[in-house]
């Protein structure tokens, strides 16, 4: 297979770009107080290992919990899929916490179809890097993952997820796996997302005026 040069080099930038980005930010101009990237120009990478029974030179083992119960794998050392393949990263609501939805492009989920069609039962080991590295989590495999999808609960706080998520969906846009939000869009959403808070603002006060378990409920 023949490779263009600007191609090879596209995607190099691209690398050094992510690398630089996902690690420690340089310039004090293009920090936030908190000492990281302007969410503009935050960069996450994502990294898909696929749990192994093997042992040797190209498997290692890993542990995935900070804190017990702990889970600890062996996989392979070469990840299958990155953020190179991403389309879009979203934090969603879950019954037990915050969960992790990654969905990948078309040549992603030709990856995640082909690595996950024979191997029920085991796990994905997935590993991101912001402002710093981490197992987030492994996913069971019960079925061949089909549609791209990748929706798991991780090893993060909300914040640290929204962070990840930011700097992937950055990354996409980069790569031109995602397009880039319209402003006219970005403030429609700033607005819903305020007028949302102040609904919520709203219930809470009129929880809060008086109503008894005896008025909501029937004996």
């Amino acid at each position: 297979m023949r490779v263009r040069p600007g191609a090879f080099n596209l995607f190099f930038g691209l690398m050094a770009w992510v690398g630089l980005l996902a690690g420690c930010a340089t310039g004090s101009d293009e920090k936030t107080p908190e000492g990281d990237q302007k969410p503009e120009k935050q960069a996450s990478t994502l990294r898909l290992h696929m749990e192994t029974e093997t042992t040797g030179m190209g498997t290692g083992k890993i542990k995935i919990k900070r804190s017990p119960p702990s889970v600890t794998l062996n996989v392979e050392k070469n990840a299958f899929a990155d953020e190179g393949y991403l389309e879009e990263a979203r934090v969603l609501d879950g019954m037990a916490g915050p969960i992790l939805y990654l969905k990948f492009n078309t040549q992603g989920a030709l990856r995640l179809q082909m690595w996950t069609v024979s191997k029920p039962g085991r796990r994905i080991a997935v590993w991101t890097k912001w402002t710093e590295g981490r197992w987030l989590g492994a996913p069971m495999i019960n079925a061949p993952i089909e549609d791209g999808l990748l929706v798991f609960s991780p090893d993060a706080t909300r914040e640290e997820l929204e962070r990840i998520a930011r700097g992937l969906n950055n990354v996409a846009i980069k790569l031109g796996n995602q397009k880039k939000p319209d402003k006219s869009e970005a403030e429609v959403a700033k607005k819903e997302k305020a007028k949302a808070k102040s609904a919520a603002k709203v219930a809470r006060e009129t929880d809060q005026s008086g109503q008894t378990a005896e008025e909501m409920f029937l004996k």
